[in-house]
């Protein structure tokens, strides 16, 4: 056109800029950038606008903030352009820039400004922002109920998100997402699920996004038969293969403790770092937990990069099987990465040195968080409690006060099993009103830690009187407790009640069956100690079988007795040759 002899004009110059910017031309968009100076365009505000969207788009920051800088002329599109284009605090700034000159923020700036301050956690000044668009008649703009919505349901305020909804008298396919967002973020899980039913009707089509939105609400809720519902539905809609949806069905199935399903769209899936962690973590919870460090080393050969999930899910599998050559491997590459300090990485790491019995390695790790938070004190007073040393346990209970750490109900989760391990009941009973008068409500587990602290003292009397006090039905873990002290001091007929109530409430669980048939045995009663083994064998309760790891130099093997581990063998002859 140029060397045509024909001059641009100021409509010339955005339609170049813009294939520049969607092709990634920098160089090119760069002269273009020069021509418009040496043609004497610079001053047009509607180039300007157009430099600065095409350097924004190609993340040029420095660039956009360059042109902005020499605009001689300013108009709405111009600050709208920069706020869009810069990083959230210079967003805000230049917000404010933009006040001080005079300039009256359209629905445009603030539909772009409320998610900033949503980042920035500035919820007063995001309420402040909506009081204004409603004095200037904005509020009922498309753009700016969508980002109020938003803003309310991610500072905590779903009644008002709903409200913002409700009114809205033209809502979009992104106003339902928000509204779906909404609830599932703020545990309403039923008024999610509810809401994409009640878009359709009216003839909203769910996106891609309603269904990643939807999906977590019925993995907190182990709504298996509605998730398999939205998975039918968006395998029809040709949606299932979407990274995203896959990610959420995999996390769903998991969560649901159908790990079977979720390995099976995790196998016909697109997957990334987020669908091997999903799973990392999902088989660490598991009795399967040799599952999670093949996917990590599988996840490795893919070329992918482990991030804080890969290592706490791997980590997590290694503490529950006890593989400690495994879990130090993992903290040797967290320590060339510099994560090992990481809260939630070296919380992890606590984990899996107390369960293997590593406790001054935990101790170690623990004295060299520099931030540590209840988690880190609650793991590192129940490893110690665990291991019997129970005069550290308190001390360290003691000391967390002190450190300015407020206990949780886990906390007092982990100083009760200790002085219930160590027979101080006076402790316990001191600890258990102590965490009431912090208004701290104590749940089954604690209640089953006094009733384990009492009955092991053999206060039989005072663990029944606080059994029959509850204000709720008692669960296995308080019913668990009491067969467990019966059995220590041979108290037959208070067993054989906490007996019947457990086999009630877990008919299955072959471990009841046998702490009651080894109490029967233990008094010399042969007769009953049989009859619960035949009512064990005619409900079809099969005891366990209990499993062996054995560590190989890259490998954790399972096995029950009588199973034959090819690679061990393979090992151990390798071994003996050399």
């Amino acid at each position: 056109m140029i060397r045509s002899g024909v001059r641009p004009d100021g409509h010339t110059f955005p339609f170049v800029l813009k294939v520049c910017a969607d092709f990634a031309e920098v160089k090119k968009g760069m002269e273009v950038h020069g021509a418009v100076f040496k043609l004497g365009f610079n001053g047009d505000v509607y180039v300007g606008n157009t430099l600065l969207q095409f350097y924004g788009n190609c993340r040029d920051l420095r660039g956009a903030g360059k042109v902005f800088d020499e605009m001689d002329e300013r108009d709405i599109v111009s600050w709208n352009t920069v706020i869009g284009v810069f990083s959230v605090n210079d967003a805000l700034n230049m917000f404010r820039s933009m006040i001080s000159e005079g300039m009256k923020p359209d629905s445009v700036t603030i539909s772009s400004m409320l998610p900033v301050l949503v980042e920035l956690q500035l919820f007063d000044l995001a309420e402040e922002v909506h009081a204004y668009s409603i004095r200037m008649g904005m509020e009922s703009d498309l753009f700016i109920s969508n980002s109020l919505i938003d803003m309310y349901a991610k500072s905590g305020h779903p009644t008002m998100a709903s409200s913002m909804f409700n009114k809205m008298k033209v809502c979009n396919i992104v106003s339902w997402n928000a509204m779906i967002a909404n609830f599932t973020q703020n545990r309403q899980e039923v008024e999610a699920i509810n809401l994409i039913r009640e878009m359709q009707v009216h003839g909203e089509v769910p996106s891609s996004l309603s269904f990643t939105n939807v999906l977590p609400a019925c993995a907190r809720m182990g709504l298996l038969s509605t998730g398999k519902e939205i998975h039918a539905r968006t395998f029809r809609m040709g949606q299932s293969f979407d990274v995203f949806i896959s990610n959420a069905l995999t996390d769903m199935y998991a969560k649901c403790g159908c790990l079977n399903l979720a390995r099976k769209v995790f196998s016909m899936s697109w997957r990334d770092e987020v669908t091997y962690n999903i799973l990392i973590v999902g088989y660490s919870q598991t009795s399967y937990c040799l599952e999670s460090l093949s996917l990590l080393k599988e996840m490795h050969s893919m070329g992918m990069n482990y991030d804080i999930v890969s290592f706490v899910g791997a980590i997590s599998a290694c503490a529950n099987i006890a593989a400690i050559k495994q879990g130090k491997e993992i903290h040797g590459l967290l320590v060339r990465k510099q994560l090992h300090m990481h809260l939630f990485v070296a919380n992890s790491l606590l984990d899996l040195y107390t369960k293997c019995g590593k406790i001054d390695i935990a101790r170690e790790v623990f004295d060299r968080i520099p931030h540590r938070d209840v988690a880190s004190w609650n793991t590192v007073i129940m490893g110690y409690g665990m291991l019997g040393e129970i005069e550290t346990a308190i001390s360290l209970f003691e000391e967390m006060r002190n450190d300015g750490v407020e206990y949780d109900s886990v906390s007092y989760i982990a100083v009760l099993s200790a002085c219930s391990h160590g027979g101080l009941v006076e402790k316990g009973r001191e600890y258990f009103k102590e965490m009431r008068c912090q208004n701290l409500e104590p749940s089954q587990m604690h209640y089953a830690c006094m009733v384990d602290i009492l009955g092991r003292a053999g206060l039989f009397e005072e663990a029944l009187e606080l059994i029959k006090g509850l204000a709720f039905e008692p669960d296995v873990n308080i019913w668990g407790a009491l067969l467990g002290a019966c059995r220590m001091h041979g108290n037959i007929e208070l067993g054989c009640w906490a007996a019947d109530h457990l086999l009630k409430l877990k008919p299955d669980h072959c471990g009841y069956y046998v702490l009651l048939s080894n109490l029967y045995a233990e008094a010399g009663r042969w007769d009953e100690a049989d009859r619960v083994r035949e009512l064990m064998k005619s409900r079809a309760v099969k005891k366990n079988p209990g499993f062996s790891w054995v560590q190989t130099p890259d490998k954790v093997h399972a096995f029950v007795v009588g199973e034959k581990v090819e690679d061990l063998d393979l090992f151990a002859r390798l071994a003996e040759a050399g």
